[in-house]
Parts: C-alpha cells; sequence; structure tokens
C-alpha cells in the first residue's frame, strides 16, 4: 500500500509539472539576461523590440575548462531557428575553405605525397563562359595556390578566392561532403558576382610544381544533382530591383540562392578549434598544420597578414571583425581576438567568432545573424548596415564579453595555441 501510494504522488507530480500552464522554475538564460541589459539602449532596444522586423537570431557558447583543459559547451539560444532562411553571403567561404585544405590532404594521401596547399594551380577554360586564371599577383611567388585563396578569405573575405575553390571542388562534392559531415541545413550553390556562369560546371584545374611538372590534374567537373533549399521564409521585403534597373514592386526570393544555417555555423566553428570536443561526423580531415594555418588567419588583423599586403587605412582592424570591435577606426593591441568569419550582402550582416582574451584567460563563442533594411526595397545598395548592422553587432559583442568578465571559473584555459598562432 505503502509503494502503491508513493507511485501515486509521483505520478501525480509528473503530470502536474508537464502541465502547459505550469513550469517548474528555472535558473535565467544568461543569454536573456544580457539581452535585457541592452534594452536601455535605444538602439539595442529597437532591434530587440522588433526581432521579426530584423530576423534576429543568435548563439551564444560559454566554455568551462576541467582541469586537464578539456573543454566544456553549454549554448544559449535567441531566436535561433535552422530552418529559416537568412541570406549567409561570404559565410559559406568558410566551409569552401575547410574543404579545399581537406580535399587537398585527400589527395596526398592517395597517391599525390608532393602536393600541398603551397601548391601552384592554374585554372584553365573550356567555355565561353570560364575564365583562365594563372597568375596572382599578390601571392609571395606571383602564383595562385589554394593557402593563398584561404589566406585572402579570412584576412578580407576576398570574392575570386571563393569562386577558385568552388571550381577545386564542384557543386556536388561540396554539398555530398557537407551532408556526410552533417551540416545538413547548409547548401553552397552559386559563386559570387559570377551572373553569367553556369553553376554546374567547374572549370579544369592543374597543380604543378615550379618547374611546370603536372602533379595532378581534375578535368571539367559537372554538377548532376539537383540541390534545393530545404528552409522556409525565402522571400523578403516589398520590392527588388532587377538586372535593368527597373523596380519590381512584389517580394525578393532568394529560394535559389546559397543557405547556410546559424547552428550549422556555430558547429563548424567549433570544429575547427575544439576539433577533439565534437563529433567525428562534423570534422574535416586537417593536420595539425592546417589549424594552426587557419586559427592564424582566422585571427589576424588585416594589417598583421603577410601575404597579401593590406593597407591599414582601407583595411581597419574592424574590417571584417563585427563583434567587440566598434565601427569607428582604431588600431587594437591584439590581446583580444574573435578568430571569426563574417557575411554581408542583401542588408543581412552574420558574424560567428571564437572570441578569446588572452590576458584574462576568457573565451566563448558567439553567433549572430540580423537583416538590416528598413526600406524593405531589395538590390538597391541602400541597407542599413552603418547605422543599425555594425552598432548592434559589436555591442552585442562587447555585452557578452562584460558577463564573460564577470562569470567564474574554476579552471583558467590554457589559451597559448592561438595566441601564438597570431605571433
Amino acid at each position: 500500500m505503502q509503494k502503491n501510494w508513493l507511485l501515486l504522488t509521483l505520478c501525480a507530480f509528473y503530470l502536474w509539472a508537464c502541465s502547459p500552464s505550469v513550469r517548474l522554475a528555472q535558473p535565467e538564460d544568461p543569454l536573456l539576461s544580457i539581452l535585457k541589459t541592452l534594452r536601455e539602449d535605444t538602439l539595442m532596444g529597437q532591434v530587440l523590440k522588433h526581432p521579426e522586423t530584423y530576423r534576429l537570431q543568435i548563439l551564444y557558447t560559454q566554455i568551462d575548462r576541467s582541469a586537464n583543459g578539456t573543454p566544456r559547451f553549454r549554448t544559449f539560444e535567441y531566436r535561433a531557428d535552422s530552418t529559416r532562411y537568412f541570406y549567409p553571403a561570404s559565410m559559406v567561404k568558410m566551409p569552401l575553405a575547410l574543404l579545399a585544405l581537406e580535399k587537398i590532404n585527400h589527395l596526398r594521401q592517395n597517391g599525390y605525397p608532393t602536393l600541398h596547399r603551397e601548391t601552384p594551380y592554374r585554372l584553365d577554360s573550356v567555355r565561353p563562359f570560364q575564365q583562365p586564371y594563372a597568375a596572382e599577383p599578390t601571392a609571395p611567388n606571383g602564383l595562385p595556390t589554394i593557402a593563398h585563396d584561404v589566406r585572402q578569405i579570412f584576412m578580407v573575405s576576398n570574392n575570386p578566392a571563393y569562386n577558385h575553390l568552388f571550381d577545386f571542388l564542384g557543386l556536388d562534392e561540396i554539398n555530398q561532403a557537407l551532408h556526410q559531415k552533417g551540416y545538413t541545413r547548409t547548401g553552397i550553390v552559386h559563386r559570387f558576382y559570377a551572373p553569367q556562369r553556369d553553376q554546374r560546371y567547374a572549370s579544369p584545374i592543374t597543380f604543378y610544381e615550379g618547374d611546370g611538372k603536372v602533379l595532378y590534374r581534375e578535368a571539367e567537373k559537372v554538377s548532376r544533382m539537383t540541390w534545393e533549399n530545404p528552409q522556409h521564409s525565402t522571400t523578403f521585403g516589398k520590392g527588388w530591383i532587377n538586372a535593368a534597373g527597373e523596380r519590381i514592386d512584389e517580394p525578393f526570393d532568394m529560394r535559389t540562392k546559397n543557405w547556410f544555417a546559424l547552428t550549422d555555423m556555430e558547429k563548424m566553428l567549433r570544429a575547427v578549434f575544439f576539433p577533439e570536443a565534437v563529433p567525428a561526423q562534423n570534422r574535416f580531415n586537417l593536420t595539425d598544420d592546417d589549424y594552426r594555418f587557419l586559427w592564424r588567419y582566422m585571427g589576424l588583423f588585416p594589417r598583421e597578414c603577410d601575404w597579401p599586403h593590406y593597407d591599414s587605412v582601407q583595411y581597419p582592424d574592424n574590417y571584417v571583425k563585427y563583434f567587440l570591435f566598434p565601427p569607428e577606426r582604431s588600431k587594437h593591441d591584439g590581446s583580444l581576438r574573435a578568430f571569426n568569419k563574417v557575411g554581408q550582402a542583401y542588408g543581412t550582416m552574420t558574424d560567428v567568432a571564437y572570441v578569446v582574451d588572452f590576458k584574462n584567460g576568457i573565451e566563448f563563442i558567439l553567433a549572430a545573424t540580423l537583416l538590416c533594411n528598413a526600406d524593405g526595397i531589395f538590390n538597391d545598395d541602400q541597407y542599413d548596415y552603418e547605422t543599425v548592422g555594425r552598432p548592434f553587432l559589436s555591442g552585442l559583442g562587447q555585452a557578452v564579453y562584460e558577463y564573460e568578465k564577470r562569470r567564474p571559473r574554476k579552471h583558467r584555459p590554457d589559451l597559448r595555441c592561438f595566441e601564438e598562432a597570431v605571433k
């Protein structure tokens, strides 16, 4: 009888706790606490008051270390939705950089032992819409390499470099690999600023030694598969400008453009900085030297880059660093770093970053995207990047950083590997 009474009591408690109208008290979400502090700011409050208008999504990941340095992650979300579309813009350059380095390793391990990321290559043309590419004046030896493309992608988000990697990989190889790795809310189906290109065709590519000896060659690759955007809400605004400069008064439909969910972005960034702490499926086949190479060029300010050399006036420290570093141009000492990738196009701004403070032993991951297009017209180049997007993302990064400075940590992280990468 006593056992039955206890069982009935437990069942009644379970039903009460699970009732839609009753919720057990939970500790407050730290991201929500941070966002509450931002509502006092006029701009930040305006965005947070109308998150639907700005299509705002945020992911904040706390990192705590064990005594032996093993990271533990806790991710907090604000309106994050892997099924809802936003235009990822240059964020898609990150997966192509990782897949290109992985492909070089795969080839080296399977019959091409002298091939590496610094091996020169050339793209050939076999169709009217293809352009040959065999010289790169900004590279150390004046020749294209996969390493140089990757450097340019992370340092200044170079569009031609992304297009070169698109040709190296090809449409089907890109998307099959990403889906096999578990990035199922990601699809990369077009180049940038190449409307004349048939995206199905990837140019022939040849890797060769300095004396011209061919090391590896791929003929033209042709995509045989159809890749369709699975996400919803792909129409935006109330009008758009077509190629002839005419305004079309109907929503702008982006269903045929690239897609990359914020959740996949955060997961991919984590795979770059903490490969041993993510499921094996999500990892990329990269060497330790590849990881150091990526950390370096994801973390440097443009003026610190060796190749290419970037002018600090044209490319200030905050050029592709939206979190933390304010829109105002200023030089930073490097003790605080955002190892990141950003995207900006069609009014949408996105940043995904592993933020590190070497002096204070702070680390966290932050990802956010928002739409900055008050007039609702697309392709008119009238977006609110500088008045809304940059200030909001900078303020968000600063607010999370200030919270992290107060957050107690049982064990201080050893960040020397990342610090050494950017020296």
